[in-house]
């Protein structure tokens, strides 16, 4: 499956390799991002703050049949090992496959449309729309595809996961495997888990009840049965995170510690204070049960704050 050469982008939007593999890069006057075709992956965004929301992996690897690490993996149709506990690769296997990229529009800053004559011939538009697909890839046969619409605009970052079964009934598992890049994990603040019970994967998935809010202090592995929104405080940077997503019935906040991340070979044992993950999920007991051409959207609405 290749990359689209034909279609239309507007300026500032371009297809060339980074990382040695072909990306949609886009560089506007007041935001930029980039999307790595391989699992149509976005590695970047940078609102008008001037500092990229998302972490990356100085060692991650590229390229088809790899699993980037940072930035926002797709995660689907399945969520870890799927909910036999049996499925593999772990997390399915949209981030493996090289996407194409259906569509780029232009947009304005609040991320509403923007006509082609409001855009002008050649000028940048303050934002935009792009539309990925991965069709032909689902190795079960039953024909399963999957679309996404990432939104960039200079204040928020949108990403709309779309999954549609295939000829055969499909339990939906997906989930926005968000990295956020922060000053320190241990000292983030949250808004959002206090009061709810979460599924405990750092230890065997056993049940528990949240009391207060979550602190990361160690290996944090947790499926929240809470939908937002989520709000992550960073005094190190001086920033707040928000989430609002649609479309789910779990969140998951994940860090590995000093520990796990000492054993992924991808990640430098010391950059595990240098992220989160608070992903947007539908997984677990959250599974969507889907019917033959049905599809599910899950979305998420980044924006930022100074604290």
């Amino acid at each position: 499956m290749s990359e689209n050469t034909s279609i239309d982008l507007p300026a500032g939007v371009t297809l060339e390799d980074r990382h040695g593999f072909p990306a949609l890069v886009i560089e506007l006057e007041r935001t930029s991002a980039v999307i790595q075709l391989d699992g149509a992956h976005l590695t970047s965004w940078v609102p008008s703050t001037g500092e990229d929301l998302l972490w990356m992996s100085p060692t991650s690897e590229f390229g088809p049949g790899k699993a980037i690490r940072g930035g926002v993996p797709l995660v689907g149709p399945w969520f870890g090992p799927g909910r036999d506990l049996q499925a593999v690769p772990p997390h399915g296997w949209l981030r493996t496959h090289r996407w194409e990229v259906e569509s780029v529009t232009p947009a304005l800053a609040d991320g509403t449309a923007q006509s082609a004559d409001d855009a002008g011939e050649g000028q940048q538009p303050e934002a935009v729309d792009a539309t990925l697909r991965l069709e032909g890839a689902d190795p079960s046969g039953s024909g399963t595809s999957a679309r996404l619409r990432v939104g960039v605009s200079p204040s928020a970052l949108t990403i709309a996961l779309t999954i549609t079964a295939g000829d055969a009934p499909l339990e939906l598992e997906a989930a926005l495997h968000t990295y956020f890049a922060v000053g320190d994990a241990e000292k983030l603040s949250f808004e959002g888990f206090a009061g709810s019970t979460y599924l405990d994967s750092a230890d065997g998935l056993t049940e528990k009840s949240q009391e207060g809010e979550p602190r990361i202090d160690g290996e944090v592995d947790r499926v929240y049965a809470v939908t937002g929104p989520i709000r992550v405080e960073d005094r190190e940077l001086g920033r707040s995170i928000e989430i609002a997503s649609e479309g789910s019935t779990k969140t998951v906040l994940w860090n590995p510690g000093a520990a796990k991340a000492g054993r992924l070979p991808d990640m430098p044992d010391e950059a595990f204070p240098e992220f989160v993950c608070v992903e947007t999920a539908a997984a677990k007991d959250g599974f969507v049960a889907l019917a033959p051409g049905e599809a599910h959207t899950i979305s998420a609405r980044y924006t930022l704050a100074q604290v």
